[in-house]
């Protein structure tokens, strides 16, 4: 009887490292896409910190829901965007912290010693922070190299009205760049 116990257990506990083990190579060779959604939808370090905190912990509580329908960069682009998307509006409601969290000059005193950057990609990511949560979504989806039908995969949008929303976007983003230059 304890044999029997005694190897269930170590069954399961090879499995458990096994599955660790998987997500950490899945997570370590997608680590990007978490970072830079994260970075797109928090507006200081700490609150990215924590964003990829909570996009770490729910792709690790649902690891074992993966389907293997899609890519699983796929998988992780929603998880993570979704999850992105809760924290913001989480955020929004908590207006006791919205200045703290607002005010970047707290977060970073580099801007005593080094110039600003005032780059086209700079300028670019500036005018994303302004979009709506799911156009920000799309956009960075789309600058990532990912095509209309693997946008439309993750975001639940049709492939159609992805194709709409990038150029209805693109059109938002050169005013907010303009109005930022004058």
């Amino acid at each position: 009887m304890f044999s029997i116990n005694q190897k269930i257990r170590n069954k399961m506990e090879q499995d458990k490292k096994n599955r660790e083990d998987e997500f950490l190579k899945v997570f370590e060779a997608n680590i990007g896409i978490v970072i830079k959604i994260a970075k797109a939808y928090a507006k200081t370090t700490y609150d990215s910190e924590d964003l990829i905190n909570d996009i770490v912990l729910e792709l690790w509580q649902s690891f074992n829901t993966f389907k293997k329908e899609s890519a699983i960069s796929t998988w992780i682009y929603r998880v993570a965007l979704n999850t992105s998307m809760n924290y913001q509006r989480k955020n929004k409601r908590n207006s006791l912290f919205t200045f703290w969290s607002n005010s970047k000059q707290f977060e970073d005193l580099s801007w005593l010693t080094e110039q600003d950057d005032t780059s086209e990609t700079e300028l670019l990511y500036q005018s994303i922070e302004h979009l709506e949560a799911i156009n920000k979504a799309i956009i960075l989806l789309y600058l990532d190299g990912k095509t209309h039908e693997e946008i439309s995969l993750i975001t639940g949008i049709s492939k159609t009205n992805v194709g709409t929303r990038i150029g209805r976007i693109k059109e938002q983003i050169k005013k907010i760049i303009q109005q930022q230059k004058d």
